[in-house]
């Protein structure tokens, strides 16, 4: 059978374009049928590609929308799919701007927003970070205590170091708990949490200055010894070697150790 249409591939091209951009070249190749226009045909399409999106902005980001509430979480999604189009074949990613977008001028009167997201977001990626091996405690035992200070150690894929000044945690505590959250607060200093994924389950808990610095330098390749040093120039020299054992000995036990090299 012989058509005078394009071929499929420029069909497929041209409706894509007309869902996703807007372009109405297409609405020739549609045919009307006894109820309905092929304008109001083609909306029908285009309505449900942008429902779709906003369900994926919401699924990525569930105490977020809990905490704006429905109507403004609405107004936010719609916005981000105008702004934010989709690039990626994998919808779970499609969402994955939204701290970006909370981070502009509009929302700098409102911070916990984007720090919420950047949470749920990280969240988000270390479930689906790569799989890799958790030291533990009875394999670093095994090394020769002579090679301890020595010992670089490597964090697990997923693990995640965030800063906030605002109680944004405390706010998606108390709404996942499905309680009351306090009121959006600044903190009158930076709060670090680390998330990562636990026996696969992602999980967030908060870190003292202390820890915060030491995990940082542990990260970043400092030796044990080192980290001891450090240690003791932050807080009492006679106690700091203790006080980095036990913080490791936290980090093995919560699957935070990849591997130890020296």
């Amino acid at each position: 059978m012989r058509s005078d249409g394009p071929p499929l591939a420029e069909l497929q091209r041209r409706f894509q374009a007309a869902v996703i951009e807007g372009t109405d070249d297409v609405l020739a190749l549609i045919p009307p049928n006894s109820r309905t226009s092929s304008a109001v045909l083609l909306g029908v399409y285009r309505h449900a590609y942008v429902a779709r999106l906003i369900e994926m902005v919401r699924t990525a980001y569930p105490m977020l929308a809990r905490h704006m509430g429905e109507a403004a979480f609405e107004r936010v999604a719609r916005q981000y799919v105008a702004l934010f189009p989709s690039r990626h074949t994998n919808a779970r990613w499609y969402a994955s701007d939204v701290p970006e977008l909370m981070a502009r001028e509009v929302f700098r009167a409102a911070p916990e927003l984007r720090e919420i997201a950047l949470l749920e977001r990280q969240l988000d990626l270390a479930f689906d970070a790569a799989d890799a091996s958790v030291l533990d405690l009875s394999a670093l035992a095994a090394r020769p205590p002579e090679t301890w200070g020595r010992l670089v150690f490597v964090p697990h894929p997923s693990a995640a170091l965030l800063t906030f000044r605002t109680n944004a945690f405390d706010i998606w505590c108390a709404l996942k708990d499905e309680g009351a959250p306090p009121s959006p607060a600044m903190l009158t200093e930076p709060r670090a949490f680390l998330v990562w994924r636990r026996d696969g389950m992602p999980t967030v808990r908060g870190l003292d200055a202390e820890e915060e610095m030491l995990w940082c330098e542990a990260a970043g390749g400092k030796p044990f010894g080192g980290l001891a040093e450090m240690a003791a120039t932050f807080d009492a020299p006679d106690t700091a070697a203790v006080r980095v054992a036990q913080y490791l000995q936290g980090w093995l036990s919560a699957g935070l150790i990849s591997a130890a090299m020296t």
